[in-house]
């Protein structure tokens, strides 16, 4: 993420002016504004989420400077099913750029308010909403243009997809940023971004029925993106703009929810043990590359190492006697069978057993096997891949914590 530039409206004019796109600096003359831009905005007027802000000087102001300089301007509007609903080259005839500035810049003006009007009044058609998608066409408006000094997409909306590959309601935000970016490149499903700068508008500003993003899935969600755009050869900016409120006046095509996790796991990580005290404020995951198992079986694939990654946390059990544990194994791909649940419990059983070998009184531990349902599967990973990986583990929990009872409830 080397490339990640995260930045208020002040850091994002600087960047946006030297791409070209003037405005924030008040700079207003196509002479003292260098360099043609090409500019494809990608609006998701949908449901769930808050009104889009129009009239943030992103938008005001790149607009108008990219009219005003001969540019070019796209849009794509983000639902279910995106479409390229505008795409047009500002250039004029050189006869009529001897006209006086002030003539150039009325007329400037009034195409940015026609364009803008334009695009608020667009509503989703379909419903659902697929972003990765709209990028994607977004590249595809700006990619064989040619004559221009810089390509931008803004991206306006909450990012959160609700179909096709970079689909949230798979539990994506319950998975590292980077795994979720490799599985897409996997799948060959990131766009070619080479020399295009993305900005986001509005990332993560959801409305209800949605579930409101924390901070930290809201930071998730912005590691994703960014990781998209990084690795397609693309620049992300993040903008942290106020959203609008919701139209109720509008009624937009069904959006499903998100369902968003409660507790994310963290890998276990020994070193932490040494600072924090509280190991199982949030579940904690034993991943496949920390305690292997052979293929298909419940035996540790190395017990030596398995062993000396399990006995810190027996040691911290027995420090603190007053905490019982769930273990929970887990299990790849998205189906499950009796043989999957079997597998998944044994797993589990085998951790329990070694903690109880290394002194942990065995009344404390209970082992319970989900299989792949369990509340922190990514589904569409299939069963190779980082994702997977992680989705075929044993998870740590407080037995006294609600995501624990909840299990043992069912």
């Amino acid at each position: 993420m080397q490339k990640r530039i995260t930045a208020l409206l002040t850091t994002i004019c600087l960047i946006i002016m030297a791409a070209s796109l003037t405005g924030c600096g008040g700079k207003t003359s196509a002479e003292e504004s260098s360099g043609r831009a090409a500019v494809c905005y990608v609006i998701a007027p949908t449901a769930n989420s808050q009104g889009l802000n129009f009239n943030s000087p992103l938008v005001q102001d790149t607009i108008y400077d990219t009219i005003l300089n001969y540019g070019y301007i796209s849009v794509v509007v983000v639902d279910g099913n995106p479409e390229l609903v505008a795409a047009d080259s500002y250039d004029i005839d050189a006869q009529y750029k001897n006209a006086s500035k002030e003539k150039l810049k009325t007329d400037a003006r009034s195409k940015a308010t026609n364009l803008i009007t334009y695009m608020e009044n667009q509503i989703a058609n379909d419903p659902q909403v697929d972003y990765l998608e709209g990028l994607r066409m977004a590249v595809r408006s700006l990619s064989s243009l040619e004559g221009y000094d810089s390509k931008t997409i803004i991206l306006m909306g909450t990012a959160l997809s609700t179909q096709g590959t970079l689909n949230f309601k798979n539990n994506l935000l319950s998975a590292e940023p980077d795994m979720v970016v490799d599985l897409l490149e996997e799948k060959e499903e990131i766009p070619n971004l080479d020399g295009i700068t993305v900005v986001s508008q509005q990332m993560g500003d959801v409305a209800s029925p949605q579930q409101k993003l924390s901070q930290a899935q809201k930071k998730c969600l912005q590691e994703i993106w960014a990781g998209i755009v990084e690795r397609g050869g693309g620049t992300f900016v993040y903008n942290d703009i106020m959203a609008n409120p919701v139209d109720t006046e509008i009624t937009y095509p069904e959006v499903d929810n998100v369902e968003l996790p409660t507790e994310t796991p963290i890998v276990f990580d020994e070193g932490a043990l040494d600072e924090d005290e509280s190991l199982l404020e949030n579940p904690v995951m034993l991943t496949e590359e920390q305690v292997s198992f052979v293929p298909d079986k419940a035996t540790y694939l190395d017990e030596k190492e398995a062993v000396s990654t399990i006995q810190p946390i027996a040691a911290y059990l027995m420090e603190n006697t007053q905490i019982s544990i769930m273990l929970a194994g887990t299990t790849a791909g998205d189906e499950d069978s009796d043989y999957t649940m079997t597998l998944s419990k044994k797993r589990a059983d085998a951790v329990r057993e070694t903690l109880i070998h290394l002194g942990v009184d065995e009344s404390r531990i209970v082992s319970v096997g989900l299989g792949s349902n369990n509340p922190w599967h990514v589904y569409g990973a299939g069963y190779e891949g980082s994702i997977a990986a992680s989705n075929r583990a044993v998870v740590l929990l407080d037995a006294s914590c609600d995501t624990a009872k909840e299990i043992l409830s069912e």
